[in-house]
C-alpha cells in the first residue's frame, strides 16, 4: 500500500468563492492568534504551549465566535497541528521559527478525514462541507483501488482554486530481482542533468527567461499606492507570472524524471545538501531555477512507485575522481573537461560525475543487496555516425557483455568518499575518448530527449514512447535529435 495524491482545479461560483474566501480568513486569523498565543506564553511566562491546550481553547472559542464556525471543526484543528509541527521542527533545528501569514500567503486548510462523508468526489463536481457542489476539472482519473483519506484546498496568490487529494492505494509493489538497467545522474546547471547514457539535457532556464518581463511588473507594482486597487492588479498579474514559471518548472522536471524512471529499473544522484548550496549568491537563483529538489523528490517516488531502485551516493569529489583509475584530479570548477593525471584520459567533468556517481551507487546496493547483478553493458552499435563518441549505455543486454556476479570494487580514500571499479576498463571502454557534447537544442521548452543505442527495454506496467531509429522521442522532432 501506498499514498498517491491528484491535484484539480476548482471553479467555484462567486457566492461560494466567498464562502471560501472567509474561510481562509479565519484559517489565516488561527494561525496567527494561536502563534501569538504560543509566543507570549513563552515571553511572559517561560512557559510552553502544547496542541491539547491549544485544541480545548479552540473547542470553547468555536462556541462563541461565529467566524469559526464558518470552518469545518477537524480543518480547524488540522491548522493547530500544523503549527505544533511546525515547532517541533524548529526546536529540532530543521526549520526556522514559525512566522505569521500576511493576507498575500498561500493559504490551504485540510479536511484531515475526507471519507466521513466530509468531501465527496463525483465526476465533474467535488462536494465540500461547508461549501456545498464545486465544480471541478478531473483531468486524470482517481485510483480505482484507492481509498480517499485527505482532501486540501488552496488558495494561490493570482486568485486560482485547487484541491489536492491524498489517496491510500491498495497495491503491492515489490522490489526487483535483478537490476538490468541502471544509470547514474550528475545535476548541474549548463546542462540540468547528465546520464551515464551520455544524455545531456540543457538547463530550461525558465526563471532567467522570464526575468525581464518579472522585473517590469515589480517595477510597476511599487510605483502602484499601498492598498489600491490598481496595485492589486498588478499584484495579481505578477502572481500569474510567478505560477507560470513554477508550472513550466514543475511539468519540464515531471517529464524528465518520468522517462528516467521508464528506461532504468535503477537511478542513482548525488547526495546533494541543495539548501546549503543555495546560500551562494552567485549560484543560487540558478540552483532553485533548476529545482534540484523536486527532482530527488519526483524521482524517488516514482522509482518506489514501479518497485525499482532510487538511491543517493555521497558527492564528494565526483566530479575530480577518474572513473577509470580513481585518481583525485585537484582542478577548479571552470575546468569542465581535463586529462586525468593517472591514465591520460580525456575526461569530461559532467559525463565522469555521473559514472562515479553509478559506480557508488552499484557499490551502495550491492551491500544492502548483494544477490543483485550490478550493471549491464555493451559497445555502441556499429550503425551509428562515424564521428560520434564510442559511449556505451549502461542496462542494454541486446548484444551486449553481460557482467556476471558483483563487479569487484576498490576504495580509494574512503575518507574522501572515493570508489572506483578496479576493471573499469571492462565497464566502460574508452568513454571518453572523443566529444560528448550534446549540440544545444535549438528550443529547450522543447521538453526532454533521451538518446538510447537501440530499443530501450519494455519496463512493466509502462507505455513506452515512439521511438524511432534509436532514439526514444521524448517530444522532440527527429531533426532536433543528435546519436551521441
Amino acid at each position: 500500500m501506498y499514498k498517491t495524491a491528484r491535484r484539480y482545479r476548482i471553479y467555484p461560483a462567486k457566492k461560494q468563492e466567498e464562502t471560501l474566501l472567509r474561510m481562509v480568513e479565519v484559517v489565516r486569523n488561527l494561525w496567527n492568534d494561536a502563534l501569538a498565543h504560543r509566543r507570549d506564553a513563552w515571553e511572559n511566562e517561560v512557559r510552553s504551549v502544547t496542541y491539547f491546550e491549544q485544541a480545548k481553547i479552540l473547542t470553547n472559542e468555536r462556541r462563541v465566535d461565529s467566524e469559526l464556525g464558518l470552518l469545518y471543526s477537524q480543518s480547524a484543528q488540522d491548522i493547530l497541528r500544523r503549527l505544533d509541527k511546525a515547532f517541533k521542527a524548529f526546536f529540532s533545528g530543521v526549520t526556522r521559527y514559525p512566522k505569521f501569514k500576511p493576507a498575500n500567503a498561500i493559504i490551504s486548510f485540510t479536511y484531515p478525514q475526507a471519507y466521513n462523508g466530509s468531501v465527496k468526489v463525483n465526476e465533474s463536481t467535488i462536494r465540500l462541507s461547508k461549501v456545498g457542489e464545486v465544480p471541478m476539472v478531473l483531468h486524470r482519473e482517481v485510483p480505482t483501488n484507492g481509498v480517499l483519506k485527505t482532501c486540501t484546498i488552496i488558495h494561490e496568490p493570482n486568485g486560482d482554486w485547487y484541491v489536492s487529494l491524498i489517496y491510500d492505494v491498495s497495491t503491492t509493489v515489490s522490489g526487483p530481482s535483478n537490476i538490468s538497467s541502471p544509470v547514474g545522474v550528475d545535476l548541474g546547471l549548463k546542462s540540468i542533468i547528465v546520464t551515464t547514457d551520455g544524455v545531456k539535457i540543457p538547463h530550461p532556464s525558465y526563471l532567467r527567461k522570464a526575468e525581464r518581463r518579472l522585473k517590469r511588473l515589480q517595477r510597476s507594482v511599487s510605483r502602484k499606492q499601498r492598498g489600491s486597487k490598481n496595485r492589486a492588479k498588478i499584484r495579481r498579474i505578477l502572481a500569474e507570472h510567478h505560477a507560470k514559471i513554477a508550472r513550466q518548472r514543475k511539468d519540464f522536471n515531471h517529464k524528465l524524471t518520468t522517462n528516467l524512471v521508464r528506461y532504468h529499473d535503477a537511478v542513482f544522484f548525488e547526495d546533494l545538501q541543495v539548501a546549503n548550496m543555495g546560500r551562494n549568491h552567485l549560484l543560487a537563483k540558478s540552483i532553485y531555477d533548476a529545482g534540484w529538489g523536486q527532482i530527488l523528490s519526483f524521482a524517488r517516488y516514482k522509482e518506489e512507485r514501479v518497485g525499482g531502485v532510487f538511491e543517493t551516493v555521497q558527492s564528494a569529489y565526483s566530479t575530480q575522481e577518474c572513473f577509470s583509475c580513481g585518481t583525485l584530479n585537484p582542478v577548479t570548477l571552470d575546468v569542465r573537461e581535463f586529462d586525468c593525471a593517472g591514465c591520460g584520459r580525456r575526461l569530461d567533468r559532467d559525463l565522469n560525475a555521473a559514472w562515479i556517481v553509478l559506480k557508488r551507487g552499484i557499490a551502495k546496493v550491492g551491500q544492502d543487496m548483494p544477490e543483485l547483478t550490478p550493471v549491464e553493458i555493451r559497445p555502441p552499435p556499429s550503425e551509428l555516425n562515424s564521428g560520434a563518441c564510442p559511449v556505451v549505455e549502461a542496462g542494454t543486454t541486446r548484444g551486449g557483455v553481460h557482467v556476471q556476479g558483483t563487479l569487484p570494487l576498490e576504495a580509494h580514500d574512503t575518507s574522501c568518499g572515493r570508489m572506483s571499479l578496479t576493471n573499469s576498463s571492462v565497464f566502460a571502454p574508452d568513454l571518453f575518448d572523443g566529444p560528448m557534447v550534446h549540440e544545444p537544442l535549438q528550443n529547450p521548452r522543447d521538453h526532454l530527449l533521451v538518446v538510447t543505442h537501440g530499443p530501450p527495454q519494455r519496463r512493466e506496467g509502462h507505455r513506452l514512447g515512439a521511438a524511432t531509429d534509436g532514439h526514444a522521442n521524448l517530444g522532440l522532432p527527429l531533426c532536433q535529435l543528435q546519436a551521441i
